[in-house]
């Protein structure tokens, strides 16, 4: 079989029609003489005639093969044969590599995981290459790559293979096979290859591929046997006045078998402080909780986990928080005396409360409170607003809470910070209908559809939503401030009085406490109050960046701040590939030899037919000269 590397160059062969042209119409007609007797004169011409005629003819084919050899020679045409498939050389090809190193290929089975399988079939793929190919090696990892994914002659670094590592972040494959194809047309072979080793779990995957592309299978399981641990967040419970916190997780069976006595654990500023065991259907995502004990005004770090041998990178769950027993709080308001409803939640919360004196209120003093409730102040000064502000502007969280007697002064100024225009006091019963669930002042309160609530701001807004009845806002966050429009002087909304308000409540407080708990995902740029910066496996880096990119999971320390990373958990649950209709692509088996280095283009041409086209012009000289 003959394939063209240069397929559109065959377009000129179009050109051998002109040396036919120049023969038909540019022969030169004789001139005419007389003789006496002519009988021996046209002997000897027809003799000559079919001499010059076989001449010309010869000379025609000549040419119309040199211009033929030289316009196929461009095109480059390589030959493929049978006998180049049975035989154990191939003709120079490029290859390039790709290593599934995410977290899933750790998983274990037997005594080896994917990651070793992988290398093993690397170094036996390695064995097959030989001296004359170009060779590429990749991972998933953006970094590794940029230090190691050159192209190299001949075979690939064993070394390089073998310290392949598992890596936390990867690149989508899209962006990696757009690289591996990058570089192999660098290489200007004829013959290019991709092979991507892989425990062929399910991802996206949209490109078109331009070379033979292979996944070759490191296992031929269906599904996986793992559990994995996630969410680790804390949530507060207030029970007969008095808070209780608890590390409340997620433990998910992403096997199709059911687990017994599984043991998660809750290992706090590096200490086991708890330990229990529970019981999982297939698929199932099991909610539990840990209490979780702390007294000291500190950064408390740690992490979740659950016993899984079979894959690791997905055991823990990582949370950092920073508890302070007894945060001073500013109110600000116009008010004789503070609502029970809110007196009430206060009290657990605090013991240091203080009424601002507006007269004397200034940006310095109020620095020194890690909260700020704005509660029923009708005359906001421009003093006043100025703080506020200023307070926001610097990332001061503030609460605001609003009551029926909102004058149009106060509606305008809250307008601005929280993206909303006022339109009427309802006073009319409504059901709370929905939560937002993704939010860290509401992801965690249950039970919360069906209460009533009545005495209230009707607005519109395009800050975030935390609570609402019937698409009107309850209550809004926004730029990390929070705005109840509820009036929590009405001692007829079933909403103050149910149990889950003062949770809500406790929650507001925290969240517009002056020390922010934000858990970050892996890829997740994190700020930095200072450039030195603690890593997860205690190496210290210096940079002058403001922000780092994490590239790990664990607890990174960054002046007083504890940040807790996580994972996405993209590959917790395995999806096994089936059949993925793309051109170029192909999913192989356990028989993956006799499939490599078998769908090339072959021996290329291009030189014998140079060589046959120079040996044809010759030719063509020496049959001008002697004939």
């Amino acid at each position: 079989m003959i394939s063209f590397l240069n397929s559109g160059m065959l377009l000129l062969s179009s050109v051998i029609i002109i040396p036919i042209l120049i023969y038909l119409f540019a022969k030169k007609k004789p001139n005419k003489i007389i003789f006496s007797s002519i009988r021996f004169i046209k002997e000897s011409q027809q003799k000559q005639k079919r001499k010059i005629n076989l001449k010309n003819l010869l000379l025609l084919l000549i040419r119309i093969l040199i211009i033929l050899f030289t316009i196929l020679a461009i095109a480059r045409p390589a030959i493929k044969t049978d006998f180049l498939e049975k035989g154990d050389a191939h003709p120079k090809t490029a290859i390039a590599v790709i290593i599934d190193n995410s977290y899933s290929m750790n998983y274990l089975v037997d005594t080896q995981t994917d990651l070793e399988k992988a290398k093993q079939i690397a170094h036996n793929i390695n064995e097959m290459i030989s001296e004359n190919d170009n060779t590429i090696l990749l991972t998933l990892n953006n970094n590794w790559n940029n230090l190691h994914g050159g192209i190299n002659i001949g075979k690939l670094s064993v070394k390089l293979i073998d310290e392949i590592t598992i890596s936390p972040q990867i690149i989508a494959l899209d962006e990696i096979f757009k690289v591996a194809q990058n570089e192999l047309k660098e290489t200007h072979l004829p013959n290019k290859e991709i092979y991507f080793i892989t425990d062929f779990q399910k991802q996206k995957l949209d490109i078109k591929l331009e070379f033979p592309t292979f996944f070759i299978p490191t296992a031929n399981s269906d599904s996986k046997n793992n559990l994995s641990c996630q969410n680790a967040v804390i949530k507060h419970e207030i029970v007969n006045r008095n808070l209780k916190k608890q590390i409340e997780i997620d433990l998910v069976n992403h096997s199709k078998v059911s687990q017994q006595d599984v043991i998660y654990e809750l290992f706090l500023d590096g200490n086991t402080i708890s330990q229990r065991a529970t019981d999982l259907l297939p698929q199932q995502r099991k909610k539990v909780s840990l209490p979780l004990e702390t007294e000291s005004s500190d950064w408390h770090y740690g992490y979740a986990s659950v016993k899984n041998e079979r894959l690791i990178f997905d055991n823990r769950s990582y949370f950092s928080f920073y508890n302070e027993s007894n945060p001073n709080v500013a109110i600000i308001t116009d008010a004789f005396q503070i609502p029970v409803t809110l007196e009430s939640i206060l009290e657990i919360y605090t013991e240091n409360i203080s009424i601002v004196n507006t007269e004397n209120i200034n940006y310095e003093s109020m620095q020194n409170f890690e909260n700020i409730i704005i509660y029923n102040k009708h005359n906001l000064s421009k003093k006043i607003k100025s703080i506020l502000r200023k307070l926001k502007d610097n990332k001061r969280k503030i609460l605001f809470i609003i009551d029926e007697n909102l004058s149009q002064e106060q509606q305008k100024f809250v307008s601005e910070l929280f993206n909303c225009n006022f339109q009427k006091f309802n006073n009319k019963s409504k059901n709370i209908d929905n939560i937002n669930k993704f939010h860290p002042i509401t992801k965690l309160i249950k039970n919360m559809n069906n209460i009533e609530i009545k005495d209230f701001w009707k607005v519109k807004s395009r800050s975030n939503i935390l609570l609402s009845s019937s698409d009107i806002p309850i209550a809004l966050e926004n730029d990390n401030s929070v705005l109840w429009l509820f009036d929590i002087k009405s001692i007829q909304s079933p909403f103050l009085l149910d149990p889950v308000f003062p949770v809500f409540a406790y929650n507001c407080l925290q969240f517009t406490g002056d020390h922010e708990n934000i858990s970050y995902t892996i890829g997740n740029k994190i700020p930095l109050n200072s450039p030195d910066l603690t890593l997860p496996d205690g190496a210290m880096i210096t940079t002058k960046k403001s922000f780092y990119s994490t590239t790990t999971t664990g607890i990174y320390l960054n002046d007083n701040n504890i940040i807790a990373v996580n994972l996405n958990y993209a590959e917790s649950k395995f999806s096994r590939w089936d059949n993925l209709k793309i051109k170029n692509l192909h999913l192989l088996n356990n028989d993956w030899k006799d499939n490599i280095l078998q769908s090339r283009y072959g021996f290329e041409l291009w030189k014998y037919l140079l060589i046959a086209a120079l040996l044809l012009f010759i030719i063509e000289m020496l049959i001008i000269k002697l004939f």
